[in-house]
């Protein structure tokens, strides 16, 4: 009896553990797939990768700091701030530097847009570094406190991550397919040219896709400020995930890309269990690698993708 009793306690002990383990990955993933969204968006209308997408993170998070800590505003509104900021800022980069380049060179312009982006990421790095320092600039906690549910413990922050890249996913997948100007994206990323022919002002759409994509980033960089601080160089971090996401769902691949980071935030997680820190590294490599070798196009997507 004494030896079925410890039995039954110790089954219930490892199904708490592996909730807990489940819950820490869907949080962990929900991060990798809001990061990897504005960047799959990105490539699906404009066809390029934006090699300045952590950058425009970074930014996100700065915004965020000051209006919570130097101005006192509630985290909701540093988000909604973050990511009108970036949302303008992103439209800036592509009306000022990208579409030019696009319209002089033609269909040659992805090589010198790749190297466009990538200037455009080293001198957000330095302004950066010269108008906030290099120190980091964070916070202990947006949303204090925890919840339990038997051995599971829950906090607020992994809480409001989860629901807040749950709610971004759906909105910004209603946004593409049932209103006007979603559905006109979408016709300009599966071809352009007739797009063009329809009276649609190719030119416009991707400005304005950018510009969400860009707007995306900041507003995830506002919400997961306590995770990631503030600092010039905290992206390289970030485009390293959004990149890995993005390949692991299909290139262009919104839905891909959140379900790629779930599956990869659940992996590290019980990774981490099993094995060191360390470890959730080469697990990220391992499966970039399988899908390249094995899923090209990714393992959520048949073909590339288009949002």
């Amino acid at each position: 009896m004494i030896s079925f009793a410890s039995s039954f306690e110790g089954a219930m002990s490892d199904g708490w553990i592996f909730l807990q383990l489940l819950i820490d990955g869907l949080s962990r993933g929900a991060m990798y797939g809001l990061m990897g969204m504005g960047m799959a968006l990105i490539f699906g209308i404009v066809g390029i990768i934006n090699l300045a997408h952590g950058e425009l993170f970074m930014l996100g998070c700065f915004v965020m700091y000051y209006m919570v800590v130097a101005l006192g505003l509630p985290p909701a509104v540093g988000i909604v701030a973050a990511s009108l900021c970036l949302f303008a800022g992103g439209i800036l980069i592509e009306r000022g530097l990208i579409g030019p380049l696009r319209q002089r060179l033609g269909g040659a312009w992805l090589v010198d847009g790749y190297v466009l982006t990538i200037g455009v990421m080293i001198i957000l790095q330095n302004l950066a570094l010269i108008a906030f320092g290099p120190r980091e600039h964070g916070v202990a906690s947006l949303w204090p406190g925890r919840h339990f549910v038997g051995e599971l413990a829950i906090s607020n922050e992994k809480l409001v991550i989860m629901v807040v890249a749950g709610l971004f996913f759906a909105g910004l997948a209603t946004f593409l397919r049932r209103t006007f100007l979603g559905r006109a994206i979408r016709a300009t990323a599966q071809n352009p040219a007739a797009a063009q022919v329809l009276g649609i002002d190719v030119r416009r759409i991707y400005t304005i896709a950018f510009g969400i994509g860009s707007g995306l980033a900041g507003a995830v960089g506002g919400l997961l400020l306590t995770t990631y601080p503030a600092y010039p160089t905290v992206g390289g971090e970030i485009l390293l995930k959004a990149f890995i996401v993005v390949i692991i769902g299909g290139l262009g691949n919104i839905r891909g890309a959140m379900l790629a980071g779930l599956l990869l935030g659940v992996l590290e997680a019980f990774s981490i269990s099993v094995a060191s820190g360390g470890w959730q590294n080469t697990v990220s490599a391992l499966l970039v690698i399988g899908v390249l070798v094995l899923r090209p196009n990714g393992l959520f997507s048949s073909q590339t993708t288009r949002p």
